[in-house]
């Protein structure tokens, strides 16, 4: 890529003209194998786009796409893209009410529905929506009235392709590098969605920079599990795109199949799927037996010493040996492939970081939002150094900043702002919001709390807007106490609320399996959605005192003084999370808020 691409018609050109053989998605979707070749792909990129100018689609117009990761979603979006038309991306478990402000905030005049079902969802919504003009379904064939089969469109725009061939050739070199290319909402961790405005060049310029960073080449093949419509996930598509790599869908369900059969040299994941990845592995050495398990419990124990940088010389020895004959196997389980481990999407917790750096997993924690197109920074490949994000990627600035907007010392905890040419344009048709976050000359507040060390790393402390003030004037940011909390065995997912209360309280999932084994569920009393029983409670409350101390970097003000126990976790499908498994909280706040207040009125837990 030198030089690299400005737009993304212009990508697609490089990449055909080099490789329209290679084999570019091994699987259409992670559950239909059949491969489809770069030169497949932009072939039928052309007949789309040559069937989408038929349509009247143009330049600027924006088009919507209800879809999950599959060959189509990618066919779609880059056919949008060839013709400088923007994309508004969403998942299809996204809620009517949510779709329909997206499409008619955004003004879409065609949405792609990933299927009869989504196809129907839009249909019901079109009386409130007067720019939609057609929906169209992601399938050969479709079964809903009113709308159209994408099938149907490609055949027709591959027997059009001639005939329009000069018509699609203006249409693309029409596209600039600052047209838009897509408008992504926020993801919902806020309850107003802003619809994020990224050009081809915000999103371009962040693909050279990362391929060349991370050194990504035709010879990686990237296993992608994350929604394809968040730029996260996004980014790491074109990246593989970019470089003539492959990309291998898969799903959560199948991560730990696909990461050993399919052997990837690159995988990108939110901090949930590699907390999920640790705890499974702690799990299963706590219950192997013999001499496997004390080998495999104390090279994990060694590995967090390691991975910290506290292990001593001793200690480095013992691991040296537990890593040939222990984590040799651990990592051959995950394909013993991977040159490239990203963390990225929210903060990864610490005790997380240093035992898979111990176990010589390559993590690189980045960081980034979808108004930096998202990289803004990431631990470089030969930083081993848990915690910390890295440096900011070349061409960007990341500076913490005083509430008067002076710049602070090094080590001095500030908001972090961004300055760079991935970032965003601005909000959608959201000029209020836009200036709240956006200088003249550039410079982006992140909202995210952090400070910038000697080194010039950047670490991440919580979020402004996260954070909880108490009664007695402490602050205090939740995620950093959330995720010691989460160090317990036995507690899978915590939130930490509190908001000018005396004390913190939280709300805990524990983790089923664990707990069952220390208490029958006899004993665990679900009522109302909640565990209520005594035994359980009191088991909870000794491993928050457990775990909660000074040495786990706990101040006396982040001690959680009253807790609840939900007897369901909390998950994108019921809402509490969003689709990158963060904590929606001001859902959780509204939907436990007759908990939430008998809670902090004393009671269990206190």
């Amino acid at each position: 890529m030198a030089p690299a691409p400005s737009t993304f018609p212009a990508l697609l050109h490089d990449v055909v003209a080099l490789r329209r053989d290679a084999v570019f998605l091994p699987r259409r979707r992670a559950t239909d194998h059949r491969p489809v070749t770069f030169g497949a792909l932009v072939a039928d990129i052309d007949a789309l786009a040559t069937a989408l100018v038929g349509l009247g689609v143009r330049r600027g117009d924006r088009v919507g796409l209800v879809a999950e990761n599959r060959c189509e979603w990618l066919l779609v979006d880059q056919a949008l893209a060839s013709l400088g038309a923007v994309s508004v991306p969403r998942g299809v478990d996204t809620t009517p009410k949510e779709l329909q402000f997206l499409l008619r905030h955004s003004g879409c005049s065609l949405a792609f529905a990933d299927d009869d079902r989504v196809a129907r969802e839009l249909l019901a919504l079109r009386g409130d929506l007067p720019a939609l003009r057609a929906i169209i379904v992601m399938q050969d064939r479709t079964e809903v009235a009113g709308a159209q089969a994408l099938g149907d469109l490609l055949r027709d725009g591959a027997n059009a392709l001639a005939a329009r061939a000069n018509e699609l050739a203006a249409a693309r070199a029409a596209v600039t590098p600052d047209d838009l290319l897509t408008i992504v909402y926020t993801s919902g961790t806020t309850a107003e969605p802003k619809g994020v405005m990224l050009t081809h060049r915000n999103v371009l310029t962040n693909v050279a920079v990362v391929t060349d960073v991370l050194d990504v080449t035709a010879t990686d093949s990237f296993l992608s599990a994350l929604p394809a419509w968040h730029m996260y996930e996004r980014i790491m598509d074109y990246l593989a795109l970019a470089t003539g790599a492959q990309l291998v869908y898969t799903d959560r369900r199948r991560i730990k199949e696909d990461l050993a059969g399919v052997k990837p040299t690159v995988f990108a994941a939110v901090p949930r799927i590699w907390e999920m990845l640790h705890d499974g592995l702690v799990g299963h050495a706590q219950k192997l037996t013999g001499l496997q398990g004390k080998l495999l419990r104390a090279a994990l124990t060694l590995s967090r010493a390691v991975g910290g940088g506290r292990a001593t010389l001793g200690q480095r020895a013992a691991h040296a040996v537990l890593d040939r004959i222990v984590l040799k196997k651990v990592r051959a389980t995950l394909g013993g492939r991977l040159r490239l481990c990203v963390s990225g999407g929210g903060a990864l917790p610490r005790h997380v970081d240093e035992t898979l750096l111990g176990l010589g997993l390559p993590l690189k924690n980045g960081y980034g939002l979808t108004e930096t197109s998202p990289v803004a920074s990431v631990r470089l490949p030969q930083q081993r150094t848990a915690g910390h994000i890295g440096p900011p990627l070349p061409q960007t600035k990341i500076e913490a900043r005083r509430a008067d907007g002076a710049r602070c010392a090094v080590g001095e905890t500030g908001v972090l702002w961004i300055h760079g040419p991935q970032v965003m344009r601005g909000y959608y048709d959201n000029p209020k919001r836009t200036a709240e976050v956006l200088t003249a000359d550039g410079w982006f507040c992140s909202g995210d709390l952090g400070h910038v060390d000697a080194a010039g790393n950047v670490w991440i402390t919580g979020r402004a807007k996260d954070t909880i003030v108490l009664a007695g004037g402490e602050n205090v940011e939740p995620e950093p106490v959330e995720a010691v909390i989460k160090t317990s065995p036995l507690i899978e997912q915590a939130v930490v609320l509190g908001q000018d209360q005396k004390a913190l309280g939280a709300l805990l999932v524990p983790r089923a399996e664990r707990l069952e084994q220390a208490i029958p569920r006899a004993q665990w009393d679900i009522r109302d959605g909640e565990l209520q029983g005594r035994e359980v409670h009191t088991l909870l409350r000794r491993e928050l005192d457990r775990v909660l101390v000074r040495d786990n970097g706990i101040r006396p003000c982040d001690r959680v003084a009253a807790f609840r126990v939900l007897a369901q976790p909390m998950t994108a499908e019921n809402g509490l999370l969003t689709q990158t498994m963060k904590v929606r909280r001001h859902v959780v706040v509204e939907r436990f808020a007759a908990l939430l207040t008998a809670m902090f009125a004393g009671g269990r837990g206190d």
